[in-house]
């Protein structure tokens, strides 16, 4: 290669920042053009080893960018994710790209519902976050991230403050809007899990108002079915049930995950209303579609349904909490607990109904201690 075709390294570094502050974006389609630059700028850059870490950093980042817009592409996530281990077992990595690695590391973790082994991937990129002088819609990045994995731990006060740092961060930032309002349903989950109804309303309203003037297909079904969740919690199944299926009208992108999972819900809602023909129904449907793609989190969801309401078979319930607690997922085994153990008192099965609610306050105490936080 001759000295005049060379490439600086700094150069394509700044095509690849590009190129990350689309994926950031979820602009798909831009930040395939920039990836196709920056593959073909790389062959022809000035060696810098650095420089060749991040591009494996950014493709595997951009392949959780796919994978969230598009669940059902076979994007070989798994394949990228040991590439990645591989290389950096290869490298002495420190700062900026030391930071990236745990970051990312810590986004693959929760999107396999890893959360302990993503909180930890977290908390050692935050060690590293001031490496990223000058970047503030970065650190809102990773503000929101970690808002994310504590919302789903239910460790509320520590997610709130994380989520509320970040929009004040993206509120500055015309060009993040629809992270404003992934933002939003965080903030509307941690007021909802804390009862706070109108709050919770008021925050899943305004994201699905946002995410209507954006346009963003999966932004909106996504708040229609926030929106059915918090009805739901308000034991208002009528009007769950109507946003459920209005985010089921919405068919692209396509995503088998969120469609079970509506589907669950609706045969969860009719079921609670004892509409059972109904309830029945949605359950084969969520049923089909989960044992197809394999997931497994709906298809322990399902087994309530079937054990409680439509075969009355406690040990089908028993194995859903099983898979709860194997996962460390006490926030659903207290709130799935204590709906069972309301329901079984309906029934009259008091017995049953003591077992469950025993789960949830069990699943309650472990929550508060948060040792499943440094279980590592």
């Amino acid at each position: 290669m001759s000295t005049e075709s060379v490439i600086p390294y700094d150069l394509v570094a700044t095509k690849m920042n590009y190129w990350y502050n689309c994926i950031k974006n979820n602009r798909s389609a831009a930040a395939e053009k920039a990836k196709t630059e920056v593959e073909q700028e790389i062959k022809v850059m000035e060696e810098n080893q650095d420089a060749l870490v991040y591009f494996s950093l950014l493709d595997f980042r951009h392949q959780l960018m796919l994978e969230e817009l598009y669940p059902n592409a076979d994007l070989k996530i798994d394949k990228h994710y040991q590439e990645l281990k591989e290389t950096r077992g290869c490298q002495d990595l420190n700062g900026m790209l030391e930071y990236y690695y745990h970051f990312f590391m810590g986004m693959y973790y929760f999107r396999q519902k890893e959360l302990v082994f993503s909180l930890n991937c977290y908390r050692k990129a935050e060690l590293e976050i001031e490496a990223i002088e000058g970047d503030s819609t970065e650190k809102a990045e990773f503000y929101f991230k970690m808002a994310e994995v504590y919302y789903h731990m239910k460790q509320t006060y520590f997610s709130m403050n994380y989520a509320k740092r970040a929009y004040a961060i993206y509120k500055q930032e015309p060009a993040y809007g629809n992270r404003r309002v992934h933002c939003q349903f965080v903030i509307a989950g941690n007021w909802l899990d804390n009862m706070h109804m109108e709050e919770a309303m008021k925050h899943f309203k305004q994201a699905l108002e946002d995410a209507e003037k954006f346009g963003e297909n999966y932004l909106i079904r996504k708040a229609l079915f926030n929106i059915g969740v918090c009805y739901t919690n308000l034991e208002e199944f009528d009007k769950a049930s109507e946003f459920y299926l209005k985010s089921l009208d919405i068919l692209k992108p396509k995503n088998d995950e969120f469609t079970a999972r509506a589907l669950y819900l609706l045969a969860y809602t009719k079921a609670r209303q004892n509409d059972l023909r109904s309830s029945k129904k949605f359950y084969e449907k969520s049923l089909k579609l989960a044992q197809q793609n394999n997931i497994a989190e709906t298809l322990a969801t399902l087994k309530i349904v079937k054990g409680i309401y439509l075969d009355s078979d406690l040990d089908l319930v028993r194995e859903a909490f099983e898979f709860f607690e194997e996962k460390k997922l006490y926030p659903d085994m207290e709130w799935y607990g204590i709906c069972i153990g309301d329901a079984l008192t309906e029934q009259g099965e008091i017995r049953g109904a003591n077992e469950f609610y025993r789960k949830a306050i069990e699943a309650r105490k472990q929550i508060r201690r948060g040792d499943f936080l440094n279980e590592i």
